[in-house]
């Protein structure tokens, strides 16, 4: 499986770059939802974008040397284009939710403590396999909000059409961190050993980093007992559509000696987004092509699609 599958995909990275102009009007300060602790837990992972993007590109760039088949080669080199300009990108965004007094560069400090740490004590190879693993964790979110771009109703439009190029251009790259590793550390039993030390390390620092991240940011905003809004952020992440739940499902297909990060072969959601902004040149209009798409095949139905409310009505 993981031979067929590697196969695919290469083809889809395509560096894109686009400039998003960030401000306190499009990027409020519960701007995900209208929700404060939707918008805190979208936060505590966001916060770590920059410099979690720069950590793998930089991984990615100390293993090109060693990487003999030119369509990793050259897919990590876009890749590696992709991910500066996403740095770029979340900087800017960080920066206004520090504006609204949202401290997000504190939680970003610590993670920049953390991965400062990992750099210093880890090997290249290591570094690799932890990237890949959090490259896959990116992919599957991505995935779930591809899916569901109704929750970005209430997201001011330049927010969500930057957010969504992001969900597809990690998407496009989802495999290329996992065949770096691969390739560089030299495949079997030893790349698989430290596959899986990459990824239980990846879910013993996450998952904590994210919690904690959450925690902090509720407590300086003065939602922690805000219980309705609790309530809300549960529903999505673990009913409908489930974002956490499908993280989770999509940890021990992981471990499969044979499993590869295109078993999941979405691009049919990306091309959507793809066609349209290769037409339209427009982010925007890219967005609401895949917004269409959805509300036309709700449960696999011709629904009508119903009018989306104007931003920043509840």
């Amino acid at each position: 499986m993981a031979l067929a599958n590697r196969k695919i995909g290469y083809d889809e990275v395509v560096t894109r770059d686009i400039h998003f102009p960030m401000n306190i009007e499009n990027v409020a300060r519960h701007w995900f939802r209208n929700d404060p602790w939707s918008t805190h837990w979208m936060n505590a992972i966001l916060a770590a974008v920059p410099d979690g993007e720069r950590w793998v590109m930089n991984s990615a760039r100390r293993q090109l040397g060693k990487l003999d088949d030119p369509e990793v080669l050259n897919a990590a080199k876009e890749f590696i284009r992709q991910e500066r300009i996403h740095a770029r990108e979340h900087d800017e965004m960080n920066a206004i939710g520090v504006q609204h007094g949202v401290p997000i560069d504190k939680v970003e400090g610590v993670f920049k403590l953390i991965r400062k740490q990992l750099q210093h004590r880890l090997s290249d190879d290591m570094q690799s396999s932890i990237a890949a693993a959090f490259e896959h964790f990116t992919a599957i979110i991505s995935a779930v909000l591809l899916e569901h771009p109704e929750l970005f109703d209430e997201t001011h439009p330049d927010l969500r059409a930057m957010l969504y190029w992001h969900f597809v251009e990690e998407t496009e790259h989802k495999s290329v961190s996992y065949d770096v590793f691969v390739d560089a550390s030299g495949g079997g039993y030893r790349s698989y050993r430290l596959r899986v030390s990459g990824m239980l390390l990846a879910i013993a620092l996450g998952f904590p980093i994210m919690i904690g991240n959450q925690t902090y940011l509720l407590y300086k905003d003065r939602q922690i007992l805000n219980l309705r809004s609790a309530a809300k952020m549960t529903k999505v992440l673990f009913w409908r559509p489930g974002i956490i739940s499908k993280v989770l499902a999509g940890v021990p297909p992981y471990f499969s000696p044979t499993f590869h990060p295109w078993d999941d072969d979405n691009r049919d959601v990306i091309r959507i987004w793809k066609r349209a902004y290769e037409r339209t040149g427009d982010p925007h209009k890219a967005y609401q092509a895949l917004r269409d798409h959805r509300a036309n095949n709700v449960h696999g139905t011709s629904e009508t699609p119903q009018p989306e409310p104007a931003w920043g009505q509840a």
